[in-house]
């Protein structure tokens, strides 16, 4: 996430010093020493023929190379007058408090989403653009060049302006209804260049402030009609703002106002998402894109808007730069290419990498009236926000898997290989739901079942014109020597496989995603019954006999960047006879917590309450038995109680007493988790009732969620709710 103005206090602020030779390149950079003097590793006569800046120290990872004169000059860094001591320091005199005000370095990250609406299929479809060249760029500012603009170019300026700003309305006879808010002339059109379908697309967010100030609008339109060449330009840096959307009609201004320097260039994720952070000076930054994407072996520019029609001004650090494209040359395909006769193995579901499952046997972690909650096959996807149930869950192995779970590969572009033609997924249940051991994990070879995935195909897309379609290539299973396996497909859909066929042999074909296909799928419900499964991933060869591959041909997701990959840990190797096999375990479970809501009890008396839902109570210190119960037998669950008291407004006054979320393995206050699976509070007359006199009426309701996941989503499976309701009153 962006890190928004990162600033250090003034007399904190660190200086450097740079010296450009008269061709513009860098020199050397000096040491500034007593706060005015600045030593260089170079001899006076040079230093005499050169041109020294003064500014603040850049960040790291900011290269001085790209600090070239022009660029300083712009950012407004100080040139002193080169003036020597005897030692060969420069002498410079205090620095100017208007060069210091912008001077702060600041951290601002930039970050969005690139993606393309094309036809697909006949229909219009919108997909992220994968792998696209992003060019960030810093636009500078106004008040850095007002000064340098031609008098005669600032006349031409001042009398469009005056053409264009709304006229002052004279002060009319009241009453008269307010006249129509105003709306400028700011360029808005899509303009589109069909030979290259370049999309330039003033979408960027306009300063709201020219369309919601109306009346400082008129008034700087009487302004600029009286004052003198050197007062309008003060006018001009001062409202920049307010004027900035007429700029974008002014193509002679252009060349003046709108200068950038690239500051970054990154490439878009498998989700079309890109980020970048920089340092920049001033509170937040002037942000220009534009986008190039990677055809026919070369970088296509694909969306470069005009820079004064198309600028993020003062562009919020952190916000989405979202920019959408219209280009019928960009396919739906995704992915980058794995290098070397090797597989990755990268996800069980749609984003649970294999190393964010637990594999140790023993481990376990302590939970609320759980000491010993056994964490192997659980996965801590998507548990950075169960804190609010119970600190002891957020980012733990917790979840368990349950439904209908994909396992994602990667091939290498050396595979097929001469030896390695078939894959095959294998599982077997070496534990019961409650973890008694059933088959010795050490025993390699007993137990093993050939897991039924059905039919499994790999999607490519073609292009036809100027839509885009899908076909799919087989991936099996086949009959081998009496085994069930699937083959593995070539790199490109152009190239042959096993059977020395490609699959197509239009030349536009290309898989929709390199970076994963779908090798199996698990469907818990088809299993031998609930608890701790191996599954084991083979490579076979032509005859479907175990294929020679070493520890170092399985791969797995980069914890610190998904979209590269590291050698598989040695927790997921098994080598059978020298053999390798990729192998993982796996929690499945597929039962759904239990929940009910009892009838309150007063002073332990469950009988107390009607059928009809009335508590009649004798004394205020009378005690108001809730009970629930929500209950999971492995301890997959999770559970939100809420009593909510009667109100007016439903959206005020919340009546928070009886109220819990927890974990189903144990208390949260205020309730009592007893040996019976029932959670109990008590609550005197008097805290329920108070504010609300002598009688008040309440709702119960309860919610459980199992912890499940099927790899994909999670905090939804088996949720369920019920409720319940009372009231209480004298008797």
């Amino acid at each position: 996430m962006a890190k928004h103005h990162e600033t250090q206090p003034e007399d904190q602020q660190p200086l450097t010093a740079l010296a450009f030779r008269r061709d513009g390149s860098l020199l050397c950079k000096g040491k500034i020493e007593d706060g005015n003097t600045v030593y260089f590793d170079a001899d006076i006569k040079t230093l005499r023929q050169s041109r020294i800046f003064i500014l603040p120290e850049p960040e790291p990872g900011m290269p001085l190379p790209n600090l070239s004169i022009e660029r300083l000059e712009r950012r407004q860094a100080f040139e002193p007058r080169l003036r020597f001591n005897e030692n060969g320091g420069l002498i410079f005199e205090r620095i100017p408090d208007r060069i210091r005000e912008i001077w702060w370095w600041q951290r601002c990250c930039m970050r969005g989403q690139v993606t393309n609406r094309a036809s697909v299929e006949g229909q219009q479809e919108t997909y992220p653009v994968c792998n696209a060249i992003v060019h960030i760029c810093e636009v500078d500012r106004i008040r850095w060049w007002i000064e340098r603009i031609d008098p005669d170019l600032l006349e031409r300026l001042r009398e469009d302006l005056i053409e264009r700003i709304p006229i002052s309305i004279p002060e009319p006879p009241r009453p008269l209804p307010d006249p129509p808010p105003f709306r400028p002339e700011i360029g808005l059109e899509l303009l589109q260049n069909t030979r290259s379908n370049i999309s330039i697309s003033r979408v960027p967010q306009i300063s709201r402030q020219s369309l919601e100030n109306p009346a400082q609008l008129q008034l700087l339109h009487q302004q600029i009609q009286r004052v003198d060449g050197s007062q309008f330009r003060g006018i001009l840096a001062e409202y920049f703002p307010l004027f900035f959307p007429y700029f974008c009609n002014f193509p002679y201004l252009w060349p003046w106002l709108y200068r950038c320097d690239e500051v970054a260039v990154v490439e878009t994720d498998q989700n079309g998402r890109f980020e970048a952070c920089i340092w920049h000076q001033g509170d937040q930054p002037d942000v220009h894109v534009w986008v190039e994407y990677p055809m026919d072996g070369e970088n296509v520019t694909v969306y470069r808007p005009r820079v004064p029609c198309a600028t993020y001004w003062d562009y919020e650090c952190g916000g989405d730069i979202n920019i959408q494209l219209a280009d019928s040359r960009i396919p739906p395909v995704c992915g980058g290419i794995l290098e070397g006769t090797s597989v990755a193995i990268r996800a069980i579901g749609t984003h649970v990498s294999p190393l964010h499952i637990d594999q140790r046997l023993t481990n376990s972690i302590v939970l609320p009236g759980d000491g010993n909650f056994r964490t192997v096959g659980l996965t801590n996807y998507a548990t950075q926000g169960l804190g609010g149930y119970s600190l002891q869950l957020t980012n733990q192995f917790v979840r368990p898997f349950t439904g209908s779970i994909p396992i994602y590969a990667q091939f290498g572009d050396g595979l097929p290989a001469s030896n390695i033609h078939y894959f095959q997924v294998q599982y077997r249940r070496t534990h019961n739901a409650g973890l008694l051991t059933l088959i010795n994990p050490s025993n390699l070879n007993a137990g093993w079942k050939t897991l039924e995935s059905g039919a499994l195909n790999r999607r490519y897309v073609l292009q036809d014109g100027l839509d885009f379609k899908y076909e799919y290539y087989n991936l099996g299973p086949f009959e081998v020597n009496g085994a069930r396996v699937y083959r593995i497909p070539p790199l490109d859909p152009q190239l042959p496989g096993i059977d020395g066929q490609p699959a197509s042999s239009d030349p536009t074909a290309r898989w929709s995603r390199y970076d994963r296909v779908a090798i199996a799928r698990i469907n818990t419900n088809l299993l031998d019954d609930e608890g701790l499964y191996e599954f084991r991933i083979r490579f076979l060869d032509q005859n479907g006999n175990l294929a020679n591959v070493n520890p170092g041909f399985f791969r797995v997701p980069n914890p610190a960047d998904a979209n590269a990959t590291m050698a598989a840990p040695d927790t997921y190797i098994r080598e059978i006879g020298g053999d390798a096999v990729f192998q993982f375990r796996m929690r499945v479970d597929n039962q759904r917590p239990d929940l009910s809501i009892f009838g309150v009890s007063l002073d332990g008396d469950a009988r107390a309450m009607t059928d009809c839902g009335f508590l009649a109570y004798e004394s205020v210190s009378q005690q108001v038995g809730i009970s629930f119960r929500a209950d999971h037998p492995r301890g997959f669950g999770l559970f939100h109680f809420n009593l909510e008291r009667g109100r007016r407004n439903s959206f005020l006054n919340h009546f928070t007493l009886g109220d819990a979320r927890g974990v189903v393995t144990g208390s949260k206050a205020p309730y009592t988790l007893g040996a019976d699976g029932i959670y109990r509070a008590s609550f005197s007359v008097a805290a329920l009732l108070a504010g609300c006199g002598d009688k008040a009426a309440f709702s119960e309701g309860l919610t459980v969620v199992g912890l499940h996941t099927d790899g994909t989503h999670a905090g939804n499976f088996f949720r369920r709710s019920v409720s319940n309701a009372f009231a209480i009153a004298p008797q």
